[in-house]
């Protein structure tokens, strides 16, 4: 993944040190989601999301890849 760029998928919440928020991508990466947006924390929620991965190497969930949101609009 390019530090930012814009997906779509699915939003999940994992149960994984008291729960994490992932993207679960239209092509089947799994993105976490540091510190999302409250309007983007809803497990299930499509989404289209512009992402950074700037200083974003290294999490507590490692459920995959990792990226901060810079915006989002729910489908």
């Amino acid at each position: 993944m390019s530090k930012t760029n814009a997906v779509r998928g699915t939003v999940r919440k994992i149960g994984i040190e008291g729960g994490v928020f992932a993207l679960i991508t239209d092509d089947g990466r799994q993105i976490e989601l540091i510190d999302p947006p409250a309007g983007l924390q809803k497990n299930g929620a499509r989404a289209s999301v512009v992402l950074d991965r700037t200083g974003a190497d290294v999490t507590i969930g490692m459920v995959g890849d990792a990226a901060r949101v810079k915006s989002f609009t729910l489908e």
